[in-house]
């Protein structure tokens, strides 16, 4: 059974209340019925196991059977920018990234990007890449779902990424070094910040902005991968040697 993710709010007195979208999916799709229990988590690292107490047409209430503290969120986070992928693709990679535990995603337009939301369906662009996020991070039972931003351009990165310990470009054959051989371990804190480009690739302007923007150029060998491939591959490597997977 996943994790369902709620605000603290929604627990008064060791009772889970559960409306909205949540509990449409609850009741329509799941068809969870009285006395059957469910995991729900809080903004804050903590599950609960509880059982459904009362339905009715509009929400839930269920008892709070077990309560469990979670780790401490990562000492090395790993903030994803990620140039906006055609069709499905988006989507794919945002549920994959979830699931390898990535607590931020920047979608990213640049000049190859081939498809850009207009400027008036941002807004359901972004909610729906975020509930994407939320709904891979409640199936691979993560402590939290990733933030999802608005999309930005590279030179609105600095602002919203001010300070991270260590920054990453992807670059085809650049010739530098691979992700594999940077320095870090399990002993690394800091924030990550990772940057994978378009279907088309980065222009050369794009990538003389990452450098000023003291992005570190990295590859993933000789051979090309796709959009939807090269950023899996590249936080399968970062959490690998953050040692955890």
């Amino acid at each position: 059974m996943p994790v369902f993710f709620i605000q603290s709010n929604r627990i008064f007195n060791h009772t889970v209340t559960i409306d909205n979208s949540l509990f449409s999916h609850l009741s329509k799709s799941l068809r969870i019925r009285e006395g059957e229990e469910i995991w729900v988590g809080d903004e804050h690292r903590v599950r609960y196991r509880a059982r459904v107490d009362r339905l009715d047409s509009k929400s839930l209430q269920a008892s709070i059977l077990e309560t469990i503290e979670g780790p401490p969120a990562p000492s090395a986070p790993i903030v994803l920018i990620q140039a906006i992928l055609k069709g499905d693709r988006m989507n794919w990679v945002i549920q994959k990234a979830t699931e390898l535990g990535v607590t931020e995603i920047i979608p990213l337009l640049t000049s190859r990007v081939i498809v850009r939301p207009p400027a008036d369906r941002v807004r359901t662009a972004r909610e729906r890449w975020q509930r994407v996020a939320v709904d891979a991070a409640q199936q691979s039972e993560q402590w939290a779902s990733p933030n999802l931003t608005h999309p930005l351009t590279l030179s609105e990165l600095v602002k919203h990424v001010p300070h991270p310990s260590l920054q990453c470009a992807l670059f085809e054959r650049s010739g530098e070094h691979s992700l594999g051989s940077l320095s870090i371990d399990h002993t690394f804190h800091g924030t990550i910040a990772l940057a994978v480009g378009p279907e088309g690739g980065w222009t050369q302007d794009e990538m003389r902005e990452l450098l000023a923007q003291r992005f570190q150029p990295v590859s993933l060998g000789k051979h090309i991968l796709r959009s939807e491939t090269a950023p899996l591959v590249a936080l399968s490597i970062l959490q690998h040697k953050l040692g955890h997977i």
